[in-house]
This record gives C-alpha cells, sequence and structure tokens, in this order.
C-alpha cells in the first residue's frame, strides 16, 4: 500500500508509537508507564495519527505475545475485585476496558468468520461467481454479497486489491465494497480499498471509482487512475497521485520509494510474527529498494549490512533496530 494518501506524520514521531505499542503489548507494565504513553498520545494529534497506523500495521490483540495473551484470558476470568487489578496492571487490556476488549474479541471473531481471510504473512486471490478477482493482502477479511440487484464486498480487515470483471447477468449490477466509513463503487476498474482504524484508504489503478462516506450528507467524489484518497465517514481528504501499475504486496514485493525506517518497518510488520521497532534516532533513514516478502529475516539482514544499524532482541518476539 502506499503512503501517499496518507497525512505525513514525521518519522520519529511513528517510531515512538510503534515503541509505545511493543511496551503496552509485552504484558508487564507499570502503572507510571501507562500514565506516560497516555500523556503522549494526548499531547500532539500526529500521536494519535501514528497510534493508528501502528495498529493497522501491528494487528492489537490479536498477535499479543503468548504471556500478554494469557494475562488477558486471566483477567477475564479472575474475580471482579481481582479482574479491575490486573486490567490496570495491563494498559492494552486497561486503556480499552474489559467492555472494549470484549467488543475487539467479537470483531476478531467476525474476522476469522469472514467468507474469506488470510492469516500473518498469507496473501491469495479468489475469483468470484462474475468472473472479477480480488487479491488479498496478509491478514486480510472480505464478506462476498451478490445478490440479484448488487455484486456487493464487505472489507472487515486490511487490504484487497480487485479487478471487476463486466457483470455476466442482464442488467448489469454495480459492483461495491463497503468499509466502516462508506462505500467505493467501481466504475469498470482496477483498484485497492484498505482499512485502518478510524478510515480507508482507496488506490485507483484503471479507470475510476465513486466514494460515498457513510454520511450521506457528504457528497460524492470520483478518483481515477493513477489517484489516491483516504475519506472517514464524514470526509474525503485531499487526492494524491501514485505511480503504481498494481500494489506490490500482489507481487510478494514491499517497495521503498525514499521510505523512512521507521515507516518501511511498520509496513514490515504486516508480514511476520512479532514486532520491529527502531530507536528514533534513526527513523528517517531513508529505504530505497524492492524486497520480497517470501523471507522478512533476509529483509532485515540485509538493512543490516548496508545502513548503519543493528538488530537487537529485547525479547523472542521483538527486533528492536538501534544505531550502529
Amino acid at each position: 500500500m502506499s503512503s501517499g494518501g496518507r497525512q505525513k506524520i514525521h518519522p520519529r514521531v511513528v517510531a515512538e508509537a510503534a515503541e509505545w505499542f511493543m511496551v503496552l503489548s509485552s504484558g508487564n507494565v507499570r502503572p507510571d508507564e501507562t500514565a506516560q504513553w497516555q500523556a503522549w498520545l494526548s499531547s500532539h494529534p500526529d500521536h494519535q495519527l501514528a497510534w493508528s497506523r501502528v495498529e493497522f500495521y501491528t494487528d492489537k490483540f490479536k498477535l499479543l505475545p503468548p504471556q500478554a495473551a494469557f494475562a488477558a484470558s486471566e483477567a477475564l476470568n479472575a474475580p471482579d475485585l481481582t479482574r479491575r487489578r490486573m486490567l490496570t496492571s495491563m494498559a492494552i487490556l486497561g486503556v480499552a476496558g474489559l467492555s472494549g476488549w470484549q467488543i475487539a474479541r467479537g470483531r476478531y471473531w467476525q474476522e476469522w468468520s469472514a467468507d474469506q481471510h488470510t492469516a500473518l504473512g498469507e496473501s491469495k486471490t479468489i475469483t468470484l461467481t462474475d468472473g472479477s478477482t480480488v487479491a488479498l493482502d496478509s491478514g486480510s477479511a472480505i464478506n462476498v454479497d451478490f445478490s440479484v440487484n448488487l455484486r456487493r464486498l464487505q472489507l472487515v480487515k486490511g487490504e484487497i486489491y480487485i479487478e471487476t470483471a463486466p457483470d455476466n447477468v442482464g442488467w448489469k449490477r454495480p459492483f461495491v465494497v463497503d468499509t466502516l466509513e462508506g462505500r467505493v463503487q467501481a466504475l469498470g476498474t482496477r483498484f485497492s480499498v484498505s482499512q485502518h482504524e478510524d478510515r480507508t484508504q482507496v488506490a485507483v489503478f484503471q479507470d475510476a471509482v465513486e466514494i460515498q462516506p457513510a454520511d450521506t450528507n457528504s457528497a460524492k467524489q470520483t478518483l481515477r487512475a493513477g489517484q489516491q484518497v483516504q475519506f472517514t465517514s464524514s470526509h474525503i481528504e485531499t487526492i494524491h497521485r501514485h505511480s503504481q501499475e498494481i500494489p506490490a504486496w500482489t507481487q510478494g514485493f514491499i517497495i521503498a520509494d525514499d521510505l523512512p525506517l521507521s515507516e518501511f518497518l511498520l509496513q514490515l510488520n504486516r508480514y511476520r510474527s512479532g514486532y520491529i521497532t527502531c530507536d528514533p534516532e534513526i527513523a528517517d533513514l531513508r529505504i530505497i529498494g524492492s524486497y520480497p516478502l517470501k523471507d522478512t529475516d533476509k529483509i532485515l539482514a540485509f538493512l543490516e549490512a548496508n545502513l548503519p544499524i543493528k538488530l537487537t532482541h529485547p525479547l523472542p518476539y521483538w527486533v528492536k533496530v538501534l544505531p550502529r
């Protein structure tokens, strides 16, 4: 997924958000660390945007380290008083509260019970009954709902790339993708849609799509080939250009075109278990090139050999990149 359609956030802020995510996911968080994170999160709007981006790429709750997942389970089964104490000491649950965790648990059930889904590091392409094809990126899920009047996909999670086919019934049913923020209607096209924490991103590679935010008082907007944009339920943001012919992940690659190290590592998180973070001091190191996603360890080894960085392993599931 290209980053051009997103609001620019300083690489150091992205690195700080990723570091906080790792701390809060460790299952061993002190109350003062929880307070420090909350203060950091509320101190600037960019911090909240960076946190949402980290949540998208690291898939919180579902990819908790074993000890954090165990702690969550213990907290849910403990007596009320004990549970409250345990949740207070676990920032990743304490922030959301018990009801928030239950909502998240329900959301992940929706993902795994979806018509089509992919696991971490997996991608696949399916052919729909009308001849259209849909590629699902790592950790994505969709529902397929074709009726007599409409060809509809519901993007539950992640990112998909669609090549629409002419409808094979006589009345030419519209082809749409619904997300939490609204609807994207294909106008004979190739396009991608990704579901973020609080917004949807769309990129068009051929022809055009029409975007309608969920708030019907918001105006529709047409997005054409070579353009990408993000939208919320009430607002379509500024349109940006992109130069891709097809999303790189559909070919098994991650492409970096002068991408900050913190952003590159964040995207790499979608294709491997565990977590990768970097020291904010080196967050703005620039990455260029095309990297095969089949072996992410080789990508990290290549970066270590060619940049002034070193890889450390504070925990078995955590790779932290430091200045050399």
